[in-house]
């Protein structure tokens, strides 16, 4: 019998006949052999995904071959988030939009689950918690539900322009027709420029920005690496807006987005969304999600549906091992604090972005 790789441990299971063979991302190519022909792949399941929040966050991964009864039954991508101030929890991923399990055979799902809750009773973590997938917990509710719009691709850009919203349709001509150059981008230098629009943006939303690595490992591990572009627009070379897009196989996401709202009535942003949309299409790219949207965002959810998208249940599940249960539905947190980091330097919410991310997911 061949011994399993070094980068790959068996973790004991008393679920009956189950095996879990732990994988370390971060070590060679062999997790994202794994998960590299899985349909309901995306960037956020690949190894450079966890490579840019171990080196950003420091989090542990636990990555994860479940199988029962000798046959394979999910792979499942799990972090140890450990903080003095919020605890010790497994999360399928932070800071991710849908990273859950990817499920090779889902009549043995029941299995799979309940090893993943004696693996986190066994670390001793205060919650585990899956972001989407394919397949629920049995009797679970989501402990929060977003929405997830998707745009089908494959229709090619002639059929995908003509299906947009017209609103949309003039916006995209009138930045065309603006002055305002859009550039596709795949460096750090350009990543560093969407930065600096990001950390006004999230001041003008009450948030602070994410750490400057945090960014800068994306643009390192997956946009030099052909996993992403950075759409940028600019008027007489000062940058009015941008856009960051991670795709992996033929999937792509709208990660990140940033404006300067004194240049709004020249609609950058929807030039670089129909910029990155043609770019995507012609990399190959048959489906752009356009990221979680809180059911209480009206208006994020109309411009996401202008462009022809559908929108799809995106549903977050929480077992508190306190509880030992599944938790009920919650509202979903406050994301928004304008009275703080609305009103303070964008140095110092950039201190506060270093500061409090680490203990967040």
């Amino acid at each position: 019998m061949a011994h399993p790789p070094l980068t790959m441990r068996l973790v004991r299971s008393q679920a009956a006949g189950v095996t879990i063979e732990r994988i370390d991302p971060l070590a060679d190519g062999c997790w994202d052999g794994f998960v590299s022909n899985r349909a309901d792949q995306s960037i956020f399941h690949h190894s450079a995904w966890a490579r840019v929040l171990s080196e950003t966050y420091g989090h542990q991964p636990f990555y994860l071959k479940v199988s029962v009864d000798g046959t394979e039954a999910a792979l499942v991508p799990l972090m140890e988030v450990s903080s003095r101030f919020t605890g010790r929890r497994g999360v399928s991923l932070p800071f991710s939009d849908c990273a859950g399990p990817l499920w090779s055979e889902a009549s043995l799902a029941p299995g799979v689950y309940a090893a993943l809750l004696e693996l986190a009773a066994a670390k001793k973590w205060k919650r585990l918690e899956i972001r989407g997938g394919l397949i629920s917990p049995a009797g679970a509710k989501p402990f929060q539900t977003y929405d997830s719009h998707h745009l089908d691709l494959r229709q090619g850009t002639a059929s995908l322009f003509r299906n947009l919203d017209g609103s949309v349709r003039r916006a995209i001509r009138k930045s065309e027709s603006s002055g305002i150059e859009i550039t596709v981008e795949r460096s750090l230098k350009a990543m560093v420029e969407f930065y600096q629009l990001h950390g006004r943006t999230r001041r003008r939303h009450g948030l602070p920005p994410q750490p400057l690595k945090f960014f800068c490992n994306i643009a390192r591990h997956l946009v030099e690496r052909d996993l992403g572009i950075i759409v940028m627009a600019k008027l007489a070379g000062v940058p009015v807006a941008g856009a960051v897009f991670l795709h992996s196989s033929k999937r792509a996401i709208y990660k990140f987005g940033a404006s300067d709202t004194d240049y709004w009535p020249l609609r950058p942003n929807h030039g670089i969304m129909w910029a990155a949309i043609c770019e995507l299409v012609g990399y190959g790219c048959e489906e752009l999600q356009f990221g979680r949207t809180s059911p209480a965002d009206a208006s994020l959810a109309r411009f996401k549906l202008s462009w022809g998208s559908n929108v799809r249940s995106l549903p977050y599940f929480r077992h508190g091992l306190q509880a030992d249960a599944w938790l009920s539905s919650a509202r979903l947190p406050a994301e928004s604090h304008p009275l703080i980091f609305g009103h303070l330097p964008i140095a110092c919410n950039r201190l506060a972005g270093r500061l409090i991310y680490p203990h967040l997911d």
